[in-house]
C-alpha cells in the first residue's frame, strides 16, 4: 500500500539569513492529523523551520510540497512576537471574526454559526471582558489568547504555534492546552516550545532542530533539558 500524500513536506531544504545557513538537510514530511512537538535552544533555527511550513518564507535550496493547491489549505499561525501594527484600529471581536471571512465573497453579518464559533472562543480563552476593546488596550497575555482566538477560529487545517503560553497565566495554559486537545483529528497541529509537559499536549511525534532537523523520542520530552519542567495538573 502506498503512503499517504503528507500535508506539506520539505525535501533538501536549506534556509540562508544575508549568507549565513540558519537550517540545512531538512526532509520533513508532516502528515494531516499530527501533533508534532519541535524543540530547540534558542536561534536554533525553530520559528525558520515554522516560517517554512506555513509558506512565509521560501528556502534558499531545495523545495516545499503540498498535498493540494496551497491556496486551499487553511493555515494558522499564532507567533511568539505578534508582527503587526497594534495601532490599527480594530477590536478584539473584529479581529477574531476576521478569520472566519476568509470563504466568504465579501463582507458582512457572520452567519449564526460563525458568530457562535467567535463567542464561544471569546469565552474560552477569558476574552468576553475585552471583546469591544481595541489592540492598544490589551495587556501581553490578553493579546496572545486574542491571536489564539483568531487562529482557531479559522477551522485551520495547519495549526502552527510559536511559544503560544508565553505571556500566559496558568488558568490561561490550562485553557490553551484544553482548546489544543479538543481539535478535530484531522487538523495538523506543529508546536514550538520550552513549555511542555506530557499530560498538556499529546505529541504524536517530535523534532530537534538546531541548524539541522533530527527526531527526538516523543518518551525523550519528559524532563528534556530544552523544556522547563513546568507541570500541569
Amino acid at each position: 500500500m502506498a503512503s499517504p500524500v503528507p500535508l506539506v513536506a520539505l525535501e533538501g531544504v536549506e534556509y540562508r539569513y544575508e549568507g549565513d545557513i540558519a537550517l540545512s538537510g531538512v526532509d520533513l514530511a508532516v502528515a494531516a492529523g499530527e501533533r508534532l512537538a519541535v524543540l530547540g535552544p534558542n536561534g536554533g533555527g525553530k520559528s525558520t523551520l515554522l516560517a517554512l511550513l506555513l509558506g512565509l518564507r521560501a528556502p534558499s535550496r531545495g523545495r516545499v510540497r503540498w498535498s493540494r493547491p496551497p491556496r486551499r489549505v487553511r493555515r494558522s499561525f499564532v507567533p511568539q512576537f505578534p508582527a503587526f501594527d497594534r495601532q490599527f484600529p480594530i477590536r478584539v471581536e473584529e479581529m477574531v471574526a476576521g478569520a472566519r471571512l476568509r470563504d466568504r465573497p465579501r463582507f458582512g453579518p457572520l452567519p449564526a454559526a460563525d458568530r457562535a464559533r467567535v463567542d464561544a472562543l471569546l469565552a474560552r480563552l477569558d476574552l468576553d471582558a475585552v471583546r469591544r476593546a481595541y489592540l492598544t488596550e490589551l495587556s501581553g497575555g490578553e493579546l496572545k489568547r486574542a491571536l489564539i482566538a483568531r487562529a482557531l477560529a479559522a477551522d485551520p487545517d495547519l495549526l502552527v504555534l510559536d511559544e503560544p503560553s508565553a505571556s500566559l497565566d496558568e488558568p490561561s495554559r490550562r485553557r490553551l492546552w484544553e482548546l489544543l486537545a479538543a481539535l478535530p483529528p484531522a487538523t495538523t497541529v506543529v508546536l514550538a516550545t520550552h513549555d511542555l509537559a506530557p499530560e498538556t499536549f499529546a505529541a504524536t511525534r517530535a523534532l530537534l532542530v538546531d541548524g539541522r532537523v533530527e527526531a527526538l523520542p516523543v518518551t525523550a520530552l519528559a524532563g528534556h533539558e530544552l523544556l522547563c519542567g513546568h507541570r500541569h495538573g
